[in-house]
């Protein structure tokens, strides 16, 4: 049993914190850096200590337990490899104080060298391997002893892209073969979407919202969840709604955009708010023609960016800078025209300005 239940816990910039996770669940524990995503990881393994709150690995309370007690290993930023040790014998170090015999400990190192990949790099020093394969044997040194739980905090920071992209997908392929739980602080949102069984957004030591990541993405409980997952940013408009003939009208503050919210209550006429809108849930006005849109609005085309397959239009309101995402290549010269676009009302979130949750 690998469940990890957090009740309450405090210390440093962590406030009363409450989580649980699963056995076998990949966790990511997501957030900007200074969220304390790291610190709470540190917490978990008894590197640094909690001022109240309980920890609980497996169905033992653990938060007075010294680190080696907890059965978990931790993978961290960098690999911290010693130098003038082979790749065999950084790997075995994570059986130290396991007293083990010798034979059992060499037998142990090459199998977790061969599920993370560096079976053929037994015998060299860290600095022949690149950044990678320094990580490979990191994890390596994690899974040797065989953990109910394994932390990683940051563990791609330090690889180009191309590579974080690759070892994104081997670590879901990893946990998967070892069936253990793990627990992954980023403050990559990308990290988040693509490797967390479900996402714990932080901010500031405080949990906004814990749920799988197409679920905060889909449906955000808090605005700062909303403005964290998601890549490019979503659009967040501040305004105020006033009475309609249905529902409630969204009026941007200072710019152009409004929309008739007919399924909102009339009694949230007056309400500072914030809307929301994913860049695809907006549309250029001339794809949308002859359907019915909840609201079509324009601006000017501040800039575009395309990657061939498809063209970030930003485009200032007047009060706001949005991002409309469109399939196919952007029109050369584009820029500074007026462009038409279109909301559907069925596709915003729209989030109290006082407390930045969720309204709808």
């Amino acid at each position: 049993m690998a469940q990890v239940s957090l009740k309450n816990i405090s210390g440093g910039v962590i406030h009363d914190f409450t989580l649980e996770v699963r056995d076998r669940e990949f966790v990511v524990l997501a957030g900007p850096h200074g969220c304390g995503n790291s610190l709470l990881l540190r917490q978990i393994a008894g590197l640094d200590p909690v001022s109240g709150g309980e920890i609980v690995i497996g169905n033992r309370p653990v938060q007075t337990a010294l680190p080696e007690q907890r059965e978990l290993a931790m993978v961290f930023s960098t690999p911290a490899l010693f130098p003038h040790w082979t790749v065999a014998q950084n790997i075995a170090f994570g059986l130290k104080g396991r007293h083990f015999p010798k034979t059992e400990v060499g037998k142990r190192a090459r199998e977790a060298a061969e599920i993370a990949g560096v079976a053929e790099l037994l015998e060299r020093k860290p600095d022949a391997l690149t950044a990678v394969e320094a990580l490979r044997v990191a994890l390596a040194r994690a899974i040797v002893r065989q953990p109910k739980l394994i932390l990683m905090d940051h563990p791609l920071a330090g690889l180009e892209p191309a590579d974080r992209e690759k070892m994104r997908a081997e670590l879901v392929k990893l946990q998967e073969r070892l069936q253990t739980s793990v627990i992954y602080a980023t403050s990559d949102p990308v990290e988040a979407m693509a490797l967390g069984h479900r996402v714990a957004v932080m901010e500031k030591g405080e949990l906004r919202q814990f749920d799988p990541p197409l679920a905060i993405y889909g449906k955000p409980a808090h605005l700062f969840a909303a403005r964290f997952l998601g890549q490019p940013r979503i659009n967040l408009l501040e305004g105020k709604l006033r009475a309609a003939a249905q529902g409630v009208l969204f009026k941007e503050n200072g710019g152009t955009v409004e929309l008739n919210l007919s399924d909102a209550p009339k009694e949230w006429a007056g309400k500072e708010v914030v809307l929301g809108i994913r860049p695809e849930a907006l549309e250029p006005g001339e794809a949308t023609v002859g359907k019915t849109r909840g609201a079509r609005c324009q601006g000017i085309v501040e800039h575009l960016e395309s990657n061939g397959a498809e063209t970030l239009y930003y485009i200032e309101t007047g009060g706001h800078t949005v991002i409309l995402r469109a399939s196919g290549r952007g029109e050369a010269g584009g820029a500074g025209r007026r462009m038409a676009f279109d909301i559907d009302p069925a596709k915003v979130h729209l989030f109290d300005a006082e407390s930045k949750m969720r309204l709808f």
